[in-house]
Formats: C-alpha cells, structure tokens, sequence
C-alpha cells in the first residue's frame, strides 16, 4: 500500500512540475514575440513620419531636424536602462518645451519640435525600436560629429558652458508674441479686403484683386512692423511662393498638428528659429475657411467654373486646390532682424 501511495506523489510530482516548465516557455516566447512586434511597428513609424523630418538621406545643409542618430545618442549611453530610455522620450514628445531640450545646438539651429500627439503605445514602440536597433546616418555624420565634440570640447569655457545651459536666445517670448500679433494682423487685412473684392466682383474677379494687390497688403503689413512677411505652400499658387524643403518640413509638421488638435488640447505651437546673430524667423500655418474654398477647394464643388477658369488664365501652375475646411495650405513666415526690436 505504501509503495502505491509513494507512485502516485511521484508521478504527481513529476506531472506538476512538467506542467510547470511546459507552461513557462510559451510565456517567454509570448514575451519576445510582443517585443519583436513592438519594435517593428515602432521602426514603421520613425521610418513613415519621423524621417519626414529627421531623414538619414538628406545632405546637412538640407536637414530640418537632427538626424534620429544624433537624438538618440543625446537619450541613450551604455548606463541608461530601457524603462529610462523610454520614460524620457516619453517626456520630450508628450510636451515639447525649451527647458527640457537635451541638443542645445540643433534647436538653436532648427528651433522647438512640434508637438506630435502620439498615443502612450506608439511612444514605447518607437522607444523599442530606437534602444534596441543600429540607426542609419547620414554620410556626413560622422564627420560632423568629430568636430563638434572631438579633442578639446571637454575644455569648454565658461562662457560656452554657460550657452548650454540657456536653451532659448534672450527676447524669444517677445518674438513669439510679435510674429503672433504680425501674422494676425496680416491675415486680417488680407481676408478683409479679399471679402471685400469678392462682394464687389464676385469669386472670379477677387482672383485678379489676390494677384495684384495680396503681396503688396502682406508687405506693407511687414513695414510697418519692421518685419519681412512670406507666404509660402508646398502646393503653391504662385511658383514664387514654393517652400523649400525646410518649409515644407514645417508646413507638414503643422498639418500633423491641426488634424490632431484634439489630443494636442486644440494648441498650434509655431515655429521660432534663431538664424546667425541677428535673425529670427517666426512660422504659424494659414489654414483655410470657407471663404478661401471658393478658390482653394474642388472643382466643380466650391470652386465654379467661372472661377476655375480664371485661375488656370491667371495661374497656369496652380497646385492650391482640392483643400477641405480646416486644413493647412501652407504658412506664414515673418524674418525679424533682432537690432529693429
């Protein structure tokens, strides 16, 4: 009898702890399968829209961001666990402000982030793929690297020390407000007097007033304010008016921003970028409304034929159509010049 009763624990035994270790290698394998995962989404994401800004293929006089590479080794080094990692660019990409900017050079150079209202899940995604994966970089930047932080930037002076503690050139706050004001005031006399134009001539002849008399109200707006205004669109009515890759950097960072006003608290954070010494340029978007439909919109819908045809007489290059309500068409770019303050 006892030899029955010994059989039967050690069978139960050895039955519960097989069970045990069959039960354990499908939870590993669940967990490094979740990882893998999360890392792949996370490289489609740095690849489908954080490389609209930080593209390892673009020369360094293109760049409108710093490459990714360069970000991460601004987050990461070899003590930095991956809860760390991910906790502080967490940090950085739910509210984007100077006083947490850790690349005091590249945002003197490129200016703040637009804020990009990513969920909780794609941050750690993104924040996977980056701790874990070797990064593309630029041809050039190795060399860039070299110089900015090769022999001797360990003997930094005092002077340089403290420029790196002060994120923001002196009187930015002013240039905010003053580009704000500017860009106000510019797209209300602009829209006042197009409101005005099509009252008296109709949509079609408001578009001969937009080319003849638009540039002039903008500037004398930029006059009076000892400021240079531009508009600029990567889809622009006028080929003067093309932005350049860096623009319509910006002008696609806008437009992430507005379709997500909801989970950005309804905040467009403009640009402000510090250019040598004595320049500053300030970019909001110009979205549009229903009044600027009747000649940005769709054929047919909001633009009529009378007006359709005037714009293909007056522009033949026209690319500013087919836009909905509420949409970034492009931007507002003021240059201040910092002794006119």
């Amino acid at each position: 009898m006892r030899i029955w009763i010994l059989l039967l624990f050690t069978v139960i035994f050895l039955s519960c702890k097989d069970g045990k270790k069959n039960d354990m290698v499908p939870v590993g394998e669940a967990a490094q399968l979740e990882m893998e995962q999360s890392r792949a989404h996370g490289k489609q994401i740095v690849e489908r829209e954080c490389y609209i800004c930080h593209d390892p293929k673009s020369t360094e006089t293109a760049m409108i961001a710093p490459p990714m590479v360069a970000v991460r080794s601004h987050y990461l080094d070899k003590k930095t666990t991956r809860e760390q990692f991910t906790q502080s660019l967490t940090n950085w990409l739910n509210d984007p402000q100077p006083e947490k900017v850790k690349m005091k050079g590249a945002f003197r150079r490129f200016g703040i982030m637009p804020y990009q209202p990513y969920s909780v899940e794609d941050i750690e995604d993104i924040a996977s793929y980056l701790y874990d994966s070797e990064l593309p970089q630029p041809d050039w930047y190795e060399d860039h690297r070299r110089k900015r932080h090769g022999e001797g930037m360990e003997k930094m002076t005092a002077k340089e020390g403290e420029d790196e503690e002060m994120p923001y050139f002196p009187n930015a706050s002013y240039y905010f407000e003053k580009g704000d004001e500017i860009a106000g005031l510019a797209q209300g006399i602009l829209g006042k007097n197009l409101a005005g134009a099509i009252q008296q001539n109709g949509v079609a002849g408001a578009v001969s007033f937009c080319k003849l008399r638009a540039t002039g109200l903008t500037d004398s707006v930029g006059i009076m304010n000892n400021a240079i205004i531009k508009r600029v669109s990567d889809k622009p009515r006028n080929p003067q008016n093309r932005a350049t890759a860096e623009e319509t950097g910006y002008i696609i960072a806008f437009r992430k921003q507005v379709e997500n006003q909801a989970a950005n608290q309804g905040r467009i954070l403009p640009v402000l970028k510090e250019m040598d010494e004595d320049e500053v340029y300030y970019c909001t978007p110009i979205t549009t409304n229903a009044m600027c439909l009747q000649c940005h919109g769709r054929r047919g819908r909001e633009v009529q034929e009378p007006v359709w045809t005037t714009l293909k007489e007056l522009y033949p290059m026209d690319e500013a159509t087919g836009y909905d309500t509420g949409q970034v068409r492009g931007m507002w770019k003021i240059q201040f010049v910092k002794e006119l303050q």
